[in-house]
């Protein structure tokens, strides 16, 4: 199959190239070839105009089609639904408008196409941060954060940590390919960058509160600290634990969500998945066209 992706913009313009491009480029491991064109040629068998506005007629064989947006007069829908009446099938950004479009015009040549986020992104990750030394009498739980940060998967969690005697316990976190930040003296400037980009704020001691809270609080960040002293009588966004078990379940809870935010990324992003749509989606329209000859 050899499609000629038909470009209104020009190369460099804006959205609707950017978008001829990116689906160019996820098509050709799928089809024979895929070409971002500057107009009607022979040779293709398909011919995608994106979008529908330029198509008025249609001066080359195959199958062709168009992306259809912003059909808000009449004069749009009676373009649109003239090139269905054509045999152009048209591809719109949502069930709802498919809808719309296949019943007010009479032909069920409308089809749905949502397609992915434009700009891509890399899963997204939590950043974890700790503020405060350790002493010898172990008062601060330290090995209920190592057991926190070990119920993440190494490549969903960013460790910040900054205090001393930390580093010889996190070792085998960096060993195991934790992405670890550690310090043991405090800087205020570093401690500030730090903390305003994580997303919580982790404590693990039980010695009436710490005071990193607040400045987590302050900036939007959501602490993850322990049931007692001024942690129990903030107003903002905070959680809470009491035992280790509790501590795991909170880990198990973030883990869950940031796995489900991804889950939704990786669907926002999939141009590979919305390539196969569309050439499997013209591999039966052209099947259907030479079964119909």
């Amino acid at each position: 199959m050899r499609v000629n992706l038909l470009s209104y913009e020009p190369a460099g313009g804006w959205i609707l190239y950017d978008y001829a491009v990116k689906l160019a480029a996820a098509l050709r491991p799928h089809v024979e070839s895929a070409t971002v064109g500057f107009g009607q040629a022979p040779g293709f068998d398909v011919t995608f105009h994106i979008n529908y506005a330029g198509l008025r007629q249609i001066q080359v064989p195959g199958l062709h089609c168009t992306m259809v947006t912003h059909i808000d007069t009449q004069d749009k829908f009676n373009l649109v639904r003239s090139q269905a009446a054509a045999g152009v099938l048209g591809f719109c950004m949502s069930e709802e408008t498919t809808r719309r479009l296949n019943t007010l015009s009479g032909y069920t040549r409308f089809f749905n196409f949502a397609p992915p986020a434009m700009i891509s992104a890399p899963p997204r990750q939590l950043t974890v941060m700790i503020a405060g030394r350790l002493y010898d009498d172990g008062r601060k739980n330290e090995r209920w954060a190592i057991d926190f940060f070990k119920s993440f998967r190494p490549a969903d969690l960013n460790i910040r940590v900054m205090g001393s005697g930390w580093g010889p316990l996190l070792e085998p976190l960096r060993r195991q390919g934790y992405s670890v930040e550690q310090t043991d003296d405090f800087q205020p400037e570093l401690y500030h960058a730090w903390l305003k980009a994580s997303d919580h704020l982790l404590i693990t001691g039980n010695d009436e509160g710490a005071l990193s809270t607040l400045d987590a609080l302050v900036h939007g960040v959501v602490p993850i600290v322990t049931a007692q002293g001024y942690h129990l009588e903030q107003e903002s966004e905070i959680l809470l634990y009491a035992t280790h078990e509790q501590l795991m379940r909170l880990a198990q809870r973030l883990q869950t969500r940031l796995d489900g935010a991804n889950d939704v990324r990786r669907r926002l992003t999939d141009w590979n998945g919305f390539a196969i749509r569309h050439a499997d989606h013209w591999a039966a329209q052209l099947a259907a066209m030479k079964a119909a000859a």
